[in-house]
């Protein structure tokens, strides 16, 4: 029996872009059996614009309404409807392209030990000169040929739920998603997923994201769409904080294979931290890191490490932290500690490097001023790596998922 696709589509006051959202998942070349638009209290014509559909789909399409209480409410009742074995998250303002569903179900129909599949989007907004639409890339999107995905999400997102099919007995095991979140449950949930199921991700444009203004949010704490990669950062921070006891370091230990099981716990170790620094939360992240120095004291990092230690640097939310005088202290010390703690702390260095250079082009002169002062503090980068073995997976075995 071909497996059922269930669309939930949560929704509020975008009457005139959620027409445009549901003829694209009308339009897949894989047919989507059931639909659900769960309305979150909205105030406009959302439900003029529903009438149409539902006397032309009929119990295709499916519409609820209820009081504003926030997306992650909305798709918590909607997912006890969906009857789909297969599970796609729409946003109300993005538009599927025709063969999303066939590209992403086609990898949970043939690899049964998938739990999610995803891919890439395009972003695209419409001029109010022309009404035309201006396309760009998606962004951030990393070297899938090196690394898990799982690694890569951990770092940073880069796909989003539209461009994601995931089966319905995952959603079942991770549990609902967080109604006290205000931003990044889409991100939350991801990672809560992946930490559990492995997942296959193409390149494949499988949905084109709407950029345009306006607040952003649930009704309990809205943002203009002009702040919100301060929003973002602090929400990003947030979820992981919330992760850090629930993802055990096993997880991250499976990541890599090293020579002996303890260089797999220090390449375990440095890569949770790097996690944690690309949040900016640099206070965690030291935590790793010194307990990462502490195993195998007299051996160098290996060339891997080192690219974890320097990835620590290069999160797209910056890494100011990393550059104030009580975080630099901290990070001198562990470098005095051992040979393992010098070559972390010139690896961290190479990073900044890189950091220096961007702030003096971007004329951000008290930035530049402070990575400065880390870099005069911490050991010359003229450290170099050792030949310790660490090589990092592509694949995670599936028992590492179970925890």
């Amino acid at each position: 029996m071909v497996a059922q696709i269930t669309a939930l589509v949560p929704t509020f006051n975008r009457g005139e872009l959620l027409a445009e959202a549901l003829n694209g998942i009308l339009q897949q070349k894989r047919a989507v059996s059931q639909i659900i638009v769960w309305d979150d209290g909205s105030t406009d014509n959302t439900l003029d614009i529903m009438a149409p559909f539902l006397k032309k789909e009929g119990a295709r399409i499916q519409y609820r309404r209820a009081e504003n209480a926030g997306k992650s409410a909305a798709l918590n009742q909607a997912m006890e409807l969906a009857e789909g074995d297969y599970i796609w998250i729409c946003d109300d303002d993005d538009i599927a392209l025709p063969d999303a569903t066939k590209k992403l179900a086609d990898i949970l129909d043939r690899k049964p030990k998938i739990g999610l599949a995803a891919g890439s989007h395009k972003r695209f907004s419409v001029s109010p000169d022309s009404g035309q639409l201006e396309m760009t890339n998606a962004g951030y999107w990393p070297d899938l040929s090196t690394g898990s995905p799982l690694r890569h999400v951990l770092e940073d997102i880069f796909f989003f739920q539209n461009a994601t099919l995931v089966r319905r007995e995952c959603y079942d095991t991770v549990g609902p998603f967080s109604v006290d979140l205000a931003r990044s449950i889409d991100y939350d949930m991801t990672v809560r997923l992946m930490t559990r199921y492995p997942a296959e991700i193409i390149p494949d444009t499988i949905f084109l994201q709407r950029k345009h203004d306006g607040e952003r949010g649930p009704a309990w704490q809205r943002h203009a769409a002009k702040s919100s990669e301060d929003v973002w950062r602090d929400a990003d921070k947030l979820v992981f904080e919330r992760l850090r006891t629930d993802i055990p370091l096993s997880l991250y230990e499976a990541m890599y294979e090293g020579a002996n099981p303890e260089i797999s716990t220090r390449a375990a170790l440095l890569q949770r931290g790097a996690v944690y620094a690309r949040r900016r939360d640099w206070e965690t992240a030291l935590e790793d890191f010194n307990e990462a120095a502490s195993l195998q004291p007299d051996l160098a990092l290996g060339h891997e490490e080192c690219q974890i230690a320097i990835r620590a640097v290069a999160g797209k939310h910056g890494a100011q932290e990393l550059f104030k005088k009580d975080i630099r202290q901290r990070l001198l010390h562990i470098s005095k500690r051992s040979v393992a703690g010098k070559s972390l702390a010139c690896a961290i260095s190479r990073g900044a490097v890189w950091r220096l250079r961007e702030a003096i082009l971007s004329g951000r002169v008290s930035e530049a001023l402070a990575i400065t002062s880390l870099l005069a503090t911490l050991p010359p980068r003229t450290a170099s790596a050792s030949n310790v073995s660490v090589t990092e997976r592509s694949t995670l075995p599936l028992e590492a998922y179970a925890w």
